[in-house]
């Protein structure tokens, strides 16, 4: 159950690509095909688990279920320098970062899809591709788990895999999928291990039957001990399944029940040894580290029971937890004891890396370990190079010729779709121009080492923009050079997302023109007339004396844009919130009263007053309805930076809440409001710094 290397999302610090998610998702815990993996919040192709609707692979994560989980905002090269003294591990940065390498992908109008969508079937591919099969039910839900989607009833397997066999069939004809062999198969969920005996043989032969996989495909199974079975297992192998990846995330009997996992410690062991005696196919698990209630002695028993009970390899994965999703609200309620901070979780990395390559076991990537060569995680690095991806079953997302897609979750909006003659597909994008850059990034920093090289023959000028990081990161003990190349430390490991979003920000740097675009100097409106050019550090230096102004036209004068601006205040005057908080932030806002809405664009400075209306997701937007006279709708899936800025504005104190697009401009800001007299409304002020500290700390 490991698609990745990254953090567990859970339900609510961080996110897997945040830290260490699942093998497919980045730090996190989902699959990368699902929706919620860990480099996301899901898998990457899938729609509720590492490979479900939230992973890269799903409707949530990259392509699936928790739909497009924003990324960390874009931010310049300087903002990723480790500050002098800090300790490698355990404090190079303040948290983890999200960067898909999929970042910066653009929506395809959905009229166009089916066109799109036929394009891309009726293209031959010229390259070996991967494939994921999400299973989108579950057993129960896991107290830890984000990516929950339906509850598995045993009547709906035969008419489940007939659908997806059905789909093999059909897709299976199409160029794309024919005209290339499939190096490896994922089946994740959800739990397919849920599914019975026959129907699970009958999946596997489908996928045999109608795809062209490759002699030696790796053909991977996910899913947990509990109700698998040998007759099962035995089944699933018969059929052709060459790995099965199991979800443990701990062998503590109290910890595995805190979790809402049903097997004690022996019957887990027991299950697991079965398996590993049948000798007919690699197993390995899922840990995750930093669990409610685990400690320096649970955690190295459970690295050592991996080693003792013969598998052949193990993914460690950092927990993160949802706000407000079941495991925090079981920890602010306290019927559980609080999770580990970050620096305890990069303690409990450290000491599970180096316990086991103690027992012999070699480090594959940044989360996998294996026991010998004969665990190849072929799925999981390939989803990492960015390979082609075909996706099959509700909830599965996927990628191929520079576009994403998902497979749509709900059963009967799929079923339905599928009765009127159109493709049960949403959420096509494009991929970024940079896309094999930002992979060569993502893929070599999962290895532990980066071709500099390489990358900057896709992005010229990357050598260059990533000079100072690169020089930083040695020094802090981060990475340490290899001829052209750059090796993680294993603190390095631990921040890899952090140490993504920072090379993804020199691509940035290196791909901007070196004067500034006609369309990059208009961020000022006619409220002032250009001023002369001036340097970004000389901008830093006025803010640091007067934080007043204009930003805008800052920024326009200074050739940055306005967010850099932004970043520029003072620590005392601005502080960032995750753009993930965007719906938290909006929902807490309806409740202040009257505030000042304002949309500031290189043609006009728009102003309203009233109070903040609920909004809720749908169609793409963050729809904005209710007794107020500001409404409309907002691609928040373009937000990537909250600024809670609190400055003198025109020689006033003035309090906002700014959120920043993609291109680094002001989508639009919220004000507290002003009293009469012209002063600040108090309470609303209160209110805004409580979510300051909360949100941006």
């Amino acid at each position: 159950m490991e698609a990745s290397t990254k953090p567990r999302m859970a339900d609510g610090h961080g996110h897997p690509h945040g830290g260490h998610a699942h093998p497919h998702g980045g730090h996190g815990g989902g699959h990368p095909h699902a929706a919620g993996h860990p480099h996301g919040a899901g898998h990457p192709h899938a729609g509720g688990h590492p490979h479900a609707a939230g992973h890269p692979h799903g409707g949530g994560h990259a392509h699936g279920g928790l739909r497009d989980h924003p990324s960390s905002a874009p931010r310049p090269v300087d903002a990723f320098l480790v500050p002098a003294g800090r300790d490698p591990l355990t404090e190079a940065f303040a948290g983890r970062e999200f960067a898909p390498p999929w970042r910066g992908s653009t929506p395809i109008d959905p009229a166009e899809a089916e066109a799109v969508l036929a394009e891309v079937f009726g293209t031959p591919r010229d390259e070996p591709a991967i494939a994921y099969v999400h299973v989108p039910y579950c057993q129960n839900r896991c107290l830890f788990c984000g990516f929950f989607q339906n509850v598995w009833r045993p009547e709906v397997a035969e008419a489940f895999v007939d659908d997806v066999v059905a789909e093999m069939a059909d897709r299976g004809r199409t160029p794309l999928v024919s005209s290339a062999p499939i190096a490896a198969v994922y089946i994740g969920g959800g739990t397919p291990t849920g599914l019975s005996a026959a129907a699970l043989a009958r999946l596997v032969e489908g996928l045999r039957r109608h795809l062209p996989l490759a002699e030696d495909c790796e053909i991977t199974l996910e899913g947990r001990a509990y109700d698998f079975g040998l007759s099962k297992a035995v089944a699933a192998l018969g059929a052709g399944v060459n790995r099965i990846s199991l979800g443990v995330q701990s062998f503590d009997t109290t910890i595995r029940r805190r979790l809402g996992r049903k097997l004690a410690n022996e019957e887990l062991r027991a299950a697991i040894a079965e398996l590993v005696g049948l000798g007919k196919a690699r197993i390995v698990c899922d840990l995750i580290y930093g669990l409610p209630g685990q400690t320096e002695e649970t955690w190295a028993r459970d690295i050592d029971t991996v080693a003792e009970l013969g598998l052949d390899g193990v993914t460690l994965y950092a927990l993160n937890i949802w706000r407000g999703g079941p495991l925090s609200r079981a920890i602010e309620a306290g019927k559980l004891p609080p999770a580990s901070p970050i620096a305890r979780q990069a303690q409990a990395f450290a000491a599970g890396i180096e316990r086991l390559r103690g027992h012999g076991w070699l480090q594959v990537s940044q989360s996998h370990l294996v026991r010998s060569s004969r665990e190849r995680n072929v799925y999981n690095a390939g989803i990492k190079r960015g390979m082609p991806c075909l996706p099959f079953g509700p909830g599965a997302g996927g990628q191929a010729h520079g576009v994403r897609w998902r497979n749509v979750i709900e059963i009967e909006r799929r079923h339905a779709m599928q009765a009127e003659g159109r493709l049960p597909v949403e959420g096509l994008s494009r991929m970024p121009a940079r896309y094999a850059a930002q992979a060569a990034i993502t893929s070599g920093l999962e290895r532990g080492a980066v071709d500099i090289g390489a990358v900057e023959r896709l992005q010229p000028g990357f050598a260059a923009a990533a000079a100072p990081l690169l020089r930083n990161w040695t020094d802090a003990g981060l990475v340490a050079p290899d001829g052209d190349s750059v090796r993680t430390t294993t603190a390095g490991a631990f921040w890899i997302t952090n140490l993504t979003s920072g090379l993804y920000a020199a691509l940035d740097r290196a791909g901007q023109p070196s004067t500034p675009s006609k369309e990059h100097r208009m961020t000022d409106t006619a409220l002032a007339a250009p001023a002369p050019a001036a340097s970004p550090d000389q901008l830093a230096a006025q803010l640091a004396q007067n934080p007043d102004g204009i930003l805008e036209v800052l920024a326009r004068q200074h050739g940055v844009s306005t967010l850099e601006a932004t970043r520029m205040l003072p620590a005392a005057n601005c502080t960032f919130a995750p753009a993930d908080t965007f719906a938290d932030v909006m929902g807490e806002l309806t409740s202040w009263g009257p505030m000042q809405f304002i949309v500031h664009t290189p043609s006009i400075v728009l102003e309203c007053q009233g109070p903040v209306p609920p909004g809720e997701f749908g169609r793409g937007y963050f729809n904005l309805h209710g007794d107020s006279p500001i409404g409309g709708h907002i691609k928040a899936d373009r937000c990537t930076a909250i600024a809670f800025v609190r400055r003198p504005f025109m020689g006033r104190e003035s309090c906002s809440i700014q959120f920043f697009d993609q291109d680094g401009e002001a989508m639009f800001k919220i004000f507290v409001r002003r009293m009469p007299d012209r002063s600040m409304d108090p309470e609303q002020v209160e209110k805004f710094e409580a979510m300051r500290v909360r949100l941006a700390g």
